[in-house]
């Protein structure tokens, strides 16, 4: 499976855009916002969407990718999306481009988070719950709360991760889950990010 950043070398504030192709699939995790569009407007397909939460650099984009594209669309709370989707529940495994992933939901940094996670290849798209280097989601915006992200990241050191796709950042896969250790840790000092 080829996995490539579409947000990567943009100059606005934008999520992380996961391009997945696989079987002649191609899946997105995430809409992201602003000058990304450029990139994912030369696309020649795009079957399925899957959003990791409503915040708008991460489903700025969707109109845009419904309008052009059509492609299912998916989510936790599609209610709080601007275009209609298919409900998302935990534990549910979704198949991205051949390979299935479950859906678990991670609540902390906005309360429709999820990470999808894949035990056969030991892929993780973690959404903005987690980021490389031991650092984790925000938790001072509307919907935040830190002890329920690190009750999120409790379930996800559980898993055997060896590829983590963040929302924001470069993916990684050198000790992912003593990175996850360590979010885990600093979420902990509850210390204020910002």
């Amino acid at each position: 499976m080829k996995i490539e950043n579409l947000a990567e070398d943009t100059s606005d504030f934008t999520g992380n855009i996961w391009k997945l192709q696989n079987n002649g699939k191609t899946v997105l995790i995430d809409a992201g916002t602003g000058d990304s569009w450029n990139k994912v407007r030369k696309l020649e397909k795009i079957d399925k969407l899957i959003l990791t939460h409503s915040h708008y650099d991460h489903v700025d984009n969707l109109p845009k990718i419904t309008d052009k594209y059509s492609p299912e669309v998916y989510a936790y709370n599609p209610e709080n999306l601007p275009k209609k989707a298919s409900k998302l529940d935990e534990r549910d495994q979704i198949s991205l481009a051949g390979l299935k992933f479950e859906v678990i939901h991670t609540p902390g940094h906005k309360d429709d988070s999820i990470c999808l996670y894949s035990s056969e290849e030991k892929i993780l798209f973690a959404g903005d719950l987690l980021f490389p280097e031991g650092s984790f989601g925000r938790t001072d915006l509307d919907e935040g709360n830190r002890d329920t992200l690190i009750e999120s990241i409790e379930k996800i050191k559980e898993l055997d991760v060896e590829k983590m796709f963040s929302g924001h950042d470069e993916a990684t896969e050198e000790d992912v889950n003593t990175q996850i250790e360590k979010s885990l840790e600093e979420a902990k000092k509850r210390e204020s990010k910002y």
